[in-house]
């Protein structure tokens, strides 16, 4: 037992380094092709200075390979959203890694007497790192939607103080904390390389998927082509979005009495089985030695997971 102890720690180390050796290999990459990016931008006109400047990941077989399918392209865009700095290509290095040592934490373990309990667990810390950014996704987009509000009345406010709509834009950006600060950075960034108004746009509606941006966007640019009173169409939107947080606030309140009755359905089959486990285990431990105990177990997970995601969908109500 001593020896199996010293040699999971042995590969667990071993694995730990490969990964910190090949995550310092992937950074002095990135780097050396940074500088190689901006020595050939100086020498470049300054129309190309910004496709030049988004070429971060070496073009190597299995990027190009995903990028055919557009999975990279949907991986970089789930990394922008979230704000990480990673790459891809770490990302997907980092999930690969995760998923070989739960495979090899499962092969230890051998839950329920099989080797093929091993692969769920690799699946399941394999995808450990992209639950993880997905989960900060979901936090930047709702901080976003958040400072929204503030951000369109600052807009009104410094066209009505005479501010060009790009200036009061570059101002919102400095001023601003992150992710909306880094969101309309990158559009003061990207106008500011040379690219349209409209082009920024369109690319800030892709990388913050909410109504309210859809909405901001297809008023500025409607304003750009038809003319009028963008200072006072970006404070009503600013009102009607604080309109519909209050309501969201009011239905959240009138939904909380069903989702505690969800969670209380959902916990105690698991309260009362770590009961019955601790006052009388061969009550439930011989159930795991039938082949239809089993599956009765498997079943009653199974269905609680399914039951937990149903309750979910019902109370939550989208405004």
């Amino acid at each position: 037992m001593i020896l199996l102890a010293f040699l999971f720690v042995l590969l667990f180390g071993v694995t730990m380094a490969c990964i910190g050796f090949g995550l310092s290999y992937f950074k002095t990459v990135q780097k050396n092709q940074i500088r190689a990016m901006l020595r050939k931008a100086e020498a470049s006109p300054a129309e190309q200075r910004s496709q030049l400047l988004r070429q971060d990941e070496s073009a190597n077989f299995l990027n190009t390979f995903l990028r055919r399918y557009q999975f990279m392209d949907r991986l970089d865009l789930l990394r922008e959203q979230a704000g990480h700095d990673w790459t891809s290509t770490k990302l997907l290095t980092l999930c690969l890694a995760a998923a070989a040592v739960g495979f090899f934490v499962g092969s230890k373990l051998r839950l329920f007497d099989s080797t093929w309990s091993a692969f769920p667990i690799a699946v399941l810390t394999g995808t450990l790192p992209f639950l993880l950014v997905l989960r900060k996704r979901s936090k930047a987009i709702a901080a976003f939607e958040e400072q929204l509000p503030d951000a369109l009345d600052f807009l009104s406010r410094s066209m009505r103080a005479g501010h060009g709509f790009s200036v009061a834009m570059e101002m919102l950006a400095n001023e601003s904390p992150d992710p909306l600060g880094g969101a309309f950075r990158r559009v003061s960034n990207d106008v500011a390389l040379g690219s349209s108004l409209n082009v920024a746009m369109k690319r800030l509606n892709n990388q913050v998927p909410l109504v309210d941006v859809r909405f901001f966007v297809s008023s500025v640019l409607l304003q750009q082509e038809t003319g009028g009173n963008l200072g006072e169409i970006l404070s009503k939107l600013a009102e009607i979005i604080r309109e519909r947080f209050r309501l969201r606030g009011t239905i959240r309140a009138a939904a909380a009495h069903g989702k505690v009755t969800g969670m209380v359905l959902v916990l105690m089959p698991a309260a009362v089985t770590g009961f019955l486990l601790l006052t009388n285990p061969h009550y439930l431990t011989d159930m795991m030695l039938v082949p239809l105990g089993k599956l009765m177990v498997y079943g009653a997970c199974g269905g609680q997971v399914v039951g937990y995601f149903v309750i979910k969908k019902i109370t939550d109500i989208k405004v």
